[in-house]
Order: C-alpha cells, then sequence, then structure tokens
C-alpha cells in the first residue's frame, strides 16, 4: 500500500517535470519578466496594506510581552511589508526588458538599427512615464477636492491618515494646487500630496535616461567591453546614489542591462543543467536579503546580522541606506536565479502572472487612489469615530476623533474588495486609456522630430486641385 501510495506521489511529480522542449521554450521566451514585475506590483500595494491594518509586520520581531516573530515577520514572509525591495526590482526589470532588443540587434550586427531603436525609445520612455502619471493625479485631485476622501484623511490607519491630502480652499486654490503637485512629482525630494506613491517616478525617470545613454554608450562595443563598461558603471552609480539620495537606481538599472546581455548568451542554456541545484538556493538568499526591515534591524538576530555584515564589508559612503542595498542586490539575486531556471522561466510565463505583469503600471498609479476611497469606505464602513490617543513630538498624550482600525473579518474583506477593484480599474486603464497615452507620445514624438510637419505637408499637397489641361 506504501509502495503505491509512493508510485503515485511520484508520478504527480513527473508530470510537474518540463519536457526538453518546454525548457528550450522557457530559455528563449522573456514573457517571465512580465509576471515578476505583476508580482512586484502586488507587493508594493501589499506593503501599503501593512501599514493600513498590521504595523506590527513592520518591525522583524516581536509583539508586545512576546519573544517570537509572528509568522509574517519572519524572513520571506515578511516581503509582504517590503515595499522598497520590489520597488527595486521594477528598476531591475527596467534594465533588462529595455536592453533586450537592443543588444540582440547588436549582436547582429545592425548597429544603426539599435541606435535609432534607443533614439526612438528616448523621447517616448519619457512621456509614457509622465503623461498617464499625469492623469492619474488629475483625478485623485479631483476625487480628493470633491470631498470622496474624508474618511481615509479621519482613518486611524497609518498609511490612509499619513498620506491622504485635504481639499484646496476653493477651486482657484484647488487648481493652484494641482500645478504644484504635478511640479513636485518630478523634482527630488518633492512629493506628490495627491498620489504618495508617485515618489519613485522620478527615479523611474532618471533610470530611464541612464537606460538610454548607457546603451548609447556600449552597443557598439563588443560583448566583452559591453560587460567591462556596464560592471564599471554599476560600480560608479553608488557615488551618485550616496549624493543624490536615490534607492540605488543606477546600481538597478546599469545591472539590469547587464542581465539582459547574459541572458542573451548561452550561459542560461549551459547553466540550466545544474539550475535544479542553484537556482533554488540562490533565489532563497535573495528572498532573505529582499526580506530586510526598512526600520527597526535590532529587533531580530538575523537582520542584526545582515546589517552589522554590511557596515562591516560594504563602503561607508551607503551604509545609511543598509535596506535600499539589500533590496537591490536581493533582486539582481533574484533575476539571476530565474534566468538560469527553465522552470522558474516557466511558472512566471503564466497568463494570469502576464496579464499582472501588463496592468502593473497602472497597478501602481491607481491603487493609492483606491486605497483612499473603496478601501477606506469599506474598512470603516458601520463604524463611528472614536476619541483615539496620539503623542505629540514632545512626548505627551493627545486625543484626535478618527475612525479606528476594525478588526480582522472587516479588513480581510476591504482588502479582497480592494483587490477587486484594482483588477478591474488596472485594465480599463489598459484598454481606454494607455491607447490614448501612446497616440500622443506618437504624435509628440512626430512633432519634436518634423515628422509630423512632414505629414500636415504631404496632406495639404493632396489637398491641391489639380490642374485641368
Amino acid at each position: 500500500m506504501a509502495m503505491d501510495r509512493a508510485r503515485e506521489l511520484l508520478g504527480k511529480f513527473r508530470v510537474l517535470r518540463l519536457s526538453p522542449e518546454a525548457k528550450e521554450r522557457a530559455l528563449k521566451d522573456t514573457a517571465w519578466a512580465d509576471g515578476l514585475r505583476g508580482i512586484a506590483a502586488v507587493f508594493v500595494v501589499s506593503s501599503h496594506l501593512v501599514l493600513c491594518y498590521a504595523r506590527g509586520v513592520v518591525p522583524p520581531c516581536c509583539a508586545k510581552d512576546s519573544t517570537t516573530p509572528s509568522l509574517f515577520q519572519r524572513p520571506i514572509l515578511r516581503l509582504v511589508a517590503s515595499g522598497h525591495s520590489w520597488v527595486a526590482l521594477f528598476f531591475i526589470l527596467m534594465g533588462f526588458v529595455n536592453a533586450l532588443k537592443p543588444i540582440q540587434l547588436a549582436r547582429s550586427g545592425l548597429i544603426d538599427k539599435a541606435l535609432s531603436k534607443l533614439a526612438s525609445a528616448s523621447f517616448s520612455r519619457i512621456f509614457r512615464l509622465v503623461l498617464p502619471a499625469t492623469a492619474a493625479t488629475i483625478i485623485s485631485w479631483f476625487i480628493c477636492n470633491l470631498g470622496l476622501y474624508k474618511i481615509s484623511e479621519s482613518s486611524d490607519a497609518y498609511w490612509l491618515n499619513t498620506t491622504t491630502p485635504l481639499p484646496s480652499d476653493g477651486w482657484p486654490q484647488a487648481v493652484k494646487d494641482l500645478m504644484s503637485a504635478l511640479q513636485r512629482t518630478w523634482l527630488y525630494y518633492g512629493e506628490n500630496p495627491y498620489d504618495q506613491p508617485q515618489w519613485a517616478l522620478i527615479y523611474l525617470l532618471q533610470g530611464s535616461v541612464m537606460i538610454i545613454s548607457a546603451l548609447s554608450l556600449v552597443i557598439s562595443m563588443t560583448p566583452l567591453w559591453r560587460t567591462v563598461t556596464l560592471v564599471i558603471l554599476s560600480l560608479w552609480s553608488l557615488n551618485w546614489s550616496r549624493v543624490i539620495g536615490d534607492p540605488f537606481t543606477g546600481l538597478c538599472c546599469f545591472a539590469g542591462i547587464l542581465l539582459g546581455e547574459v541572458s542573451l548568451t548561452n550561459i542560461p542554456q549551459r547553466a540550466s543543467a545544474i539550475s535544479p541545484y542553484l537556482s533554488p538556493p540562490l533565489i532563497l538568499l535573495a528572498l532573505i536579503m529582499m526580506s530586510y526591515p526598512g526600520s527597526f534591524y535590532q529587533a531580530s538576530a538575523w537582520s542584526t546580522w545582515l546589517h552589522d555584515f554590511a557596515i562591516q564589508y560594504v563602503p561607508s559612503d551607503i551604509t545609511n541606506t543598509v535596506d535600499r542595498m539589500y533590496g537591490s542586490v536581493g533582486g539582481l539575486l533574484l533575476m539571476v536565479g530565474v534566468i538560469i531556471s527553465p522552470h522558474a522561466r516557466w511558472l512566471l510565463s503564466r497568463r494570469p502572472l502576464q496579464w499582472l505583469g501588463k496592468v502593473s503600471f497602472a497597478i501602481y498609479l491607481l491603487h493609492g487612489l483606491l486605497l483612499r476611497t473603496v478601501f477606506a469606505w469599506v474598512l470603516h464602513f458601520g463604524h463611528q469615530k472614536q476619541p483615539i490617543a496620539q503623542y505629540t513630538p514632545e512626548g505627551t498624550e493627545d486625543f484626535v476623533d478618527r475612525y479606528p482600525v476594525p478588526g480582522f473579518f472587516q479588513c480581510a474583506v476591504a482588502t479582497i474588495v480592494l483587490f477587486i477593484c484594482i483588477a478591474g480599474a488596472s485594465h480599463s486603464w489598459n484598454v481606454k486609456f494607455e491607447p490614448v497615452f501612446a497616440r500622443i507620445t506618437t504624435k509628440l514624438e512626430g512633432l519634436v522630430t518634423g515628422k509630423f510637419y512632414l505629414e500636415v505637408k504631404s496632406e495639404e499637397k493632396n489637398l491641391l486641385p489639380l490642374r485641368k489641361d
């Protein structure tokens, strides 16, 4: 009986094994990058939910009067609270995806075509960031000034309370506030009051410029010198990160390009034979590093050890951002583990994850708006404000009327409703708005390159009356 059961389990395991043809397809396909990006977007949302109703998960240990960490305070599981690590993965994937086509063309000897593609991408990347972000800000600004953020503003959920803007004093002032918010989105140390998650967009824009510039520099080099140059740029960028306080944008973007170069060689094919033994521990190590907390590292032995290791062996310039460093390096190791593993690639290429990846930017832009509206409404439905103790910077206690954070069941219902709304809104955004942004970008690109002028002149010529002999 036991032998029959063992054979049955072995048969099920064999079903999960990939055929040689499936492995070969997985090693050629890059759809897994969409899947990984989609997962990153979901975990960014989860990190904000943690700050709403599960702030006890933020430290790696422990609850009051306890010496044992809870389930989601432990390494890997606490990735639900590690939004900084998933943002780092966005930068790495941006470098990786944007490098694939130009490097592929360069490896085929089509340098001019690669440079032409980069020239076009340098313009379109800017507006494909700016236009959606502008639209999302305007929508959030309008909702705010209609008073629909009122419940979120009065919530005791930390993220809602600290990121919800107040309505302006009249519509003339509201227009001024909107102009200021749109400007501050693209300034270092500025913050968009109507959509706090847009803090990362200035670094995404910076990263886009870095990627285009680096690829333009290295695209005509041999693969060896391209690799050497990208390694130098990655290390050099650590100095920039310290000076301007960015979340290791250069390291992530340049190393992402480097991973794109590696993925187009035969290294993943060769490493696939040992990937069942090499990839799992590598991914496990990466996820542990990405689990490093953004605060309270001293609360747990494992995070204290990682901090002390960084202080001892990492250049002192970047030890004040150890969480960003571990998030970035962990993200890079995760990418390496996936690139060499056909099984990981296959898993991340499943259709639901691909769909998540395609709407990931919409998720990032819209989730804050939906947290402050639908989520807040469901979270506090049926509750009245209560006096809740707050502590001033001087340490004195003050009481403020706010909606208390409800129990587990209502938090769970609000979370489910939120994700349903995010999925629907993100899909609609991609279907209705993204094509409009694409058309506007194409028109603007034609305008600055002179193509639009030539098209207009051609149309005018066609409209001239024909001469009659």
